[in-house]
């Protein structure tokens, strides 16, 4: 359990790429234990704004704060270092290292910071908890998207960073595997984590504490949004309970 007091900041966020501004003055605090996503048109910037929070990427100009410690002075190595400790990072592609096992591939975070072996019964208790018990030593061709983007989830959790930061985790996936996805990771601010999520899918924004749309760089509540509903949209509004088809399912289906 992490901090109640952690949290991640941006102030006058700003970036451009050429001469096209893809971000105008992004202002956004978030603490341990709330859940916020992140809507808006493809191309839109929303991307580029989860890999500034997760110091992937320098902003421009402003600044982003991490546990009080405001990071745009820091050198490679030292926003390395605050990366793998304070962020879990799930990417659309789950970028698994095709020669490793699952267990080890979930454990790549835990080896860079030299905790490896420490790691290893959580990260088994991680897998077990999503499903994928079974499947600790197979390699990566051998599983199915949605095993392969629980994999992609379970590392972004093995050495518990108190913000998780997940980018359209529930692209491509059909809707029973989606909810089942969508749930897990809307229980993780329960624990105590701050979880951050970029998507096209109204109806997992929507369940979110904080429901934020990005358009023409410029971040609001998705509720002051005048855009036209998309079709995520429309469908969700149907459905009287977005997840009603998910639950009662396990995580343990093998498909």
């Amino acid at each position: 359990m992490v901090s109640a007091t952690t949290f991640l900041e941006a102030r006058g966020v700003r970036r451009s790429f050429g001469t096209d501004p893809i971000l105008r003055d992004v202002n956004l605090c978030i603490r341990s234990g709330e859940s916020v996503s992140i809507t808006g048109p493809s191309g839109s910037g929303k991307t580029t704004l989860l890999s500034i929070l997760a110091l992937l990427l320098k902003p421009d100009a402003g600044e982003v704060w991490v546990a009080g410690s405001e990071t745009s002075s820091l050198s490679d190595r030292e926003r390395s270092r605050l990366r793998n400790q304070f962020f879990g990072y799930v990417f659309q592609a789950t970028h698994l290292v095709g020669s490793l096992p699952v267990l080890d591939n979930v454990l790549v975070p835990a080896l860079i910071a030299g905790s490896g072996r420490g790691r290893r019964d959580y990260a088994r208790s991680l897998l077990a908890g999503l499903g994928l018990g079974n499947r600790e030593n197979h390699l990566p061709h051998m599983l199915s998207l949605g095993q392969r983007r629980r994999v992609a989830l379970a590392r972004a959790l093995v050495l518990e960073p108190p913000f998780i930061l997940a980018d359209e985790p529930t692209n491509d996936l059909d809707p029973r595997r989606a909810g089942q996805i969508a749930e897990f990771l809307l229980g993780l601010p329960a624990r105590g984590h701050a979880l951050v999520i970029v998507t096209h899918d109204r109806a997992l924004a929507n369940e979110a504490d904080i429901r934020l749309d990005l358009h023409d760089g410029v971040l609001r509540d998705a509720a002051e949004s005048s855009d036209e509903p998309s079709v995520d949209e429309t469908e969700a509004a149907v459905l009287h309970d977005p997840f009603a088809r998910v639950r009662g399912t396990t995580l343990d289906d093998q498909q």
